[in-house]
């Protein structure tokens, strides 16, 4: 009776494993809620993983730049909005690129270098946006901005140290 329950166990895991390897296309449902049904089609028609991240990280950075503007114009509840998209479309980039398969490297490495350097770019805006986001406000933005510097300090080590330089004790 056990072993039949073992093999069974065994049998579902395997066939788990497999569906999971299988799923590297996205899908609409691993995309921000928020976003736009255009921007959900811009993002989802790009089939090259570099094209796809490209896609994904200059609609991330229109949300921030629209967040700045919101700022500017004491709306700081649409801002943090758009700061949650902003932060969710790099997750979601970053998430996307480390699903790139092995046989992809350059792919993956080319896309972790792009996404490096566009939270590299966007640094002086998230800290403004830091500072300029009234203390009601600032907790959720905290949180989604050290999510993205995070991001990008781990981007950084996988294309410069392969990913030898931090551990999880790290992060």
């Amino acid at each position: 009776m056990q072993s039949k329950t073992i093999s069974i166990l065994l049998l579902v895991f395997t066939l788990g494993s497999l569906a999971t390897g299988q799923s590297n296309r996205p899908s609409d449902r691993d995309l921000p809620r928020q976003l736009s049904e255009t921007e959900v089609q811009s993002i989802l028609k790009q089939t090259n993983p570099k094209s796809h991240v490209e896609t994904t990280l200059k609609l991330s950075d229109a949300r921030l730049a629209n967040a700045m503007k919101n700022i500017q114009a004491n709306e700081f509840e649409t801002a943090i909005a758009d700061v949650d998209v902003y932060a969710s479309l790099v997750i979601y980039a970053n998430d996307y690129t480390r699903k790139i398969p092995d046989s992809q490297i350059k792919d993956r490495n080319h896309c972790l270098k792009k996404l490096e350097q566009a939270i590299f770019k966007q640094s002086r805006n998230l800290e403004t946006v830091n500072r300029d986001v009234p203390f009601l406000y600032r907790e959720p933005v905290i949180e989604k901005i050290n999510e993205v510097k995070k991001i990008r300090l781990r981007a950084l080590d996988d294309v410069l140290g392969g990913g030898k330089f931090m551990n999880s004790s790290n992060e």
